[in-house]
């Protein structure tokens, strides 16, 4: 049910209309491009699709930008009243605005630029058992974006990324960890720094590997473990090869010799977190 469009004026008159040249609306655009900004830590989510996880999580707000025109339903209304109250700062664009920003071509005409929070390694809980994700030189945003979701959806602790040249405010990565990407400590740190931490805080180290004589399923994943996803051609770095790493293998009973790194990382993490959890 479309809703009065003069009414929802009236609501925002409050709200001041901007254009392409404010400060906000240039780090959106840049930001939905994949273009870096200035500040490393901003993220843009375009349309309400994130709306539970934002209400849910710890991000910051800093600017909210809509179109007035784009609100259809009550329950949308109410999304944005709550996102207008929540945000640092909120503003007004034209529906055409919203197209030019767009990266979709219906445009939702909603969008939020928001902070990640500042993750450090010693900001990961540890307890008897952990369950932590390195991805070590991916290439493809929507791999990364899908392990961050598989590994949340695992009840994992964290994703670490090292050796890879895909921002976290990649918005390919950020729609398709489906807002997990926000919700959970994703941190980007050197592979060295990485190991050291690992063995510090007790952690085996498990890897994927062709050659492995070990079936992922007959690992032992009780404790503090760390999963190894490699690049999707070349595999893990040499660097890994110097640690006492846990081999474990995924069999192909077809013709295919190897699985997408999102489809094999999702099935180790999804073995190691019913494994913890005794299921």
């Amino acid at each position: 049910m479309n809703l009065n469009i003069e009414e929802l004026y009236r609501e925002f008159s409050n709200l001041k209309f901007v254009g392409s040249k404010e400060p906000s609306i240039r780090n959106i655009n840049k930001l939905i491009k994949n273009k870096k900004v200035e500040d490393e830590n901003l993220f843009v989510i375009e349309g309400l699709w994130a709306y539970e996880k934002i209400i849910n999580s710890n991000i910051r707000i800093r600017n909210f930008v809509f179109c007035p025109d784009f609100i259809k339903s009550k329950t949308m209304l109410e999304m944005v009243r709550f996102i207008v109250s929540a945000a640092d700062n909120s503003h007004l664009i034209s529906s055409n605005l919203c197209s030019r920003l767009s990266s979709r071509n219906s445009g939702e005409g909603f969008f939020l630029l928001c902070s990640f929070p500042r993750y450090k390694l010693d900001d990961i809980e540890l307890k008897e058992n952990n369950l932590l994700v390195i991805l070590d030189g991916l290439e493809k945003p929507g791999n990364i974006g899908t392990i961050i979701r598989s590994v949340d959806g695992a009840g994992g602790d964290g994703v670490i990324i090292c050796n890879s040249n895909v921002r976290k405010t990649n918005q390919k990565l950020i729609k398709s960890s489906m807002g997990s990407s926000f919700m959970l400590p994703v941190i980007n740190k050197d592979i060295n720094e990485i190991i050291m931490w690992l063995k510090a805080n007790k952690f085996k180290i498990i890897s994927t590997d062709l050659k492995a004589t070990k079936n992922y399923y007959n690992a032992d994943y009780k404790g503090r473990i760390a999963i190894i996803a490699g690049n999707e051609i070349h595999g893990i770095s040499d660097t890994w090869n110097e640690c006492q790493c846990e081999r474990v293998i995924i069999p192909m009973f077809g013709g295919a010799d190897s699985l997408n790194v999102g489809v094999a990382a999702t099935m180790v993490v999804y073995e190691a977190s019913f494994c913890q959890r005794g299921l």
